[in-house]
């Protein structure tokens, strides 16, 4: 019994990591001879691939991995290119660095259902390397210009990147693969290994790359785009597809049509009892992650004068090498983060996903007290200093539980409606994309009243109504399952 794997919708945040769209159909375990017959069908699938395919399958991988990588390492410098500005140009806010960065997030959630019906008639490989076209677009003005709304536009075309390339790849790769389930399940997790790497070594590789060359990071890193067009364009064939009369106006009106038929479906899974008790919950959740990714780095580049009693704030401002520094800093915080997920992975199974979900939330009060104590220290000599390091890092590992419960939560509520998995599971890149876009939105105003103590309030804030909302489901989901 082959197993079922349907990519949801992808919106992912800025940096966008690939975990948020893993899913597979839940079944029952196959036998010893349905595992051997998996295999077998498997095997032959790939030999009656011809070698075209073969190397288009590589090369769409190949170039979702440097194509991801270029997107992380401009959302990276960009940050530290809001630094520069404000120290060395013009007063940059925190709200119009949050505004300039939200914006990449407008495109990509309304972009992509419009994408990927405009990519079933005209072919997903135009799409995939309209991607690298928009993006290295996008990072090469970003290069010529400190003007506001120029930047602004920038991160349109980056969001638009992700918007054409993401489903017309997941398409580009079903079609590939249609001949066996099994395949497909083993080609899809390449690809998110491949996103989730890319975005991982462009994360750390932006700030380091910032360090050396400056406002020529952008240069160097429309190079990368430019490299993932190569391979996208050298690489892969086109799919024939049945004779279609696409024009302009026709997709134009496709695209309305995709984006209001998603509309509609999705406002019908949000009304349903079991997706809107925990949807608010989630989206509260993923804005906290909006504000701390997309305004924690202009925190600590800005002029330590401007909040001289609060510790984090301008940390690096004088440090040459604050890109690596923070690049640093980025990796030791995913591998703690994405060690608790797999720890959680895990556990999870023995316990109430809300369960979970209250302990992680429970986890963030502790992660803001701790940094609020780290942020009021004299100084970084100070023997406490390390202690508050270590709690924060604890309090990171636990939680990291928030994200495989919530899928997990969303695994369990398509039990219930199997025709719409896929949708269901949707919803967690939708929110997660959504979220953020709030987060980096209201993070702003919040820094600029209070830097590194207004990102606290604020994520009090929204934890504090997390887990009201978390209670809240908890005990319904105590009743249900008592009453059952």
């Amino acid at each position: 019994m082959d197993r079922d794997i349907v990519p949801p919708v992808e919106s992912s945040g800025q940096v966008g990591p690939a975990a948020w769209r893993l899913f597979a159909r839940v079944s029952a375990s196959p036998t010893a001879k349905e595992r051997q017959l998996m295999e077998r069908q498997s095997t032959e699938s790939i030999v009656h691939l011809s070698s075209y395919d073969k190397w288009s399958l590589v090369a769409c991988l190949l170039g979702t991995f440097f194509l991801r990588m270029a997107s992380a390492v401009m959302g990276s410098t960009l940050q530290l290119y809001f630094g520069y500005i404000d120290s060395n140009v013009y007063a940059l806010s925190d709200t119009m660095r949050g505004v300039a960065l939200a914006s990449f997030f407008l495109p990509e959630l309304v972009g992509s259902p419009v994408f990927g019906a405009w990519s079933d008639r005209r072919g997903p490989k135009w799409f995939i390397l309209l991607g690298s076209i928009f993006g290295g677009l996008g990072v090469q003005v970003t290069a010529m210009t400190t003007n506001y709304a120029a930047l602004v536009l920038t991160r349109l075309l980056g969001g638009l990147s992700t918007a054409s390339a993401i489903p017309a790849t997941l398409s580009y790769l079903s079609a590939l693969t249609a001949r066996s389930e099994s395949l497909r399940g083993r080609v899809m997790g390449l690809f998110e290994m491949a996103t989730l790497a890319g975005t991982i070594l462009g994360i750390i590789m932006g700030g380091r790359i910032w360090d050396l060359y400056h406002t020529g990071s952008f240069t160097l890193d429309a190079l990368i785009y430019l490299l993932s067009l190569v391979i996208f364009m050298v690489g892969m064939r086109e799919l024939s597809l049945r004779k279609s009369d696409f024009s302009p106006s026709k997709a134009l009106e496709r695209g309305r049509q995709a984006l209001s038929g998603t509309f509609r479906h999705y406002l019908a899974l949000f009304s349903t009892p079991s997706v809107l008790r925990f949807a608010p919950a989630f989206l509260a959740v993923n804005m906290i992650l909006g504000i701390w990714m997309n305004h924690i780095v202009g925190q600590l580049v800005s002029p330590r004068d401007h909040f001289p009693g609060q510790l984090i704030h301008g940390l690096l401002a004088n440090n040459g090498g604050a890109g690596t520094d923070i690049s640093v800093y980025a990796a030791l915080i995913l591998g703690v983060f994405g060690l608790g997920v797999l720890i959680w992975s895990l556990l999870i199974g023995r316990w109430r996903r809300t369960t979970v979900m209250l302990i992680s939330a429970a986890a963030l009060f502790v992660l803001c007290g701790d940094v609020y104590a780290l942020n009021h220290a004299p100084s970084l000599d100070q023997p406490l200093v390390a202690i508050y390091i270590g709690v924060a890092l604890a309090a990171l590992l636990v939680l990291s539980g928030m994200m495989p419960a919530a899928l997990t939560f969303l695994a369990d509520v398509t039990e219930s409606r199997t025709d719409d998995r896929g949708a269901i599971m949707g919803l967690y890149t939708i929110l997660f994309g959504f979220g953020g876009f709030l987060g980096t939105l209201i993070g702003g105003p919040f820094a600029d009243w209070g830097a590194v103590d207004g990102i606290l309030l604020a994520t009090a804030l929204l934890g504090a109504v997390a887990m009201l909302l978390l209670l809240r489901l908890h005990s319904i989901d105590v009743r249900s399952s008592t009453e059952a």
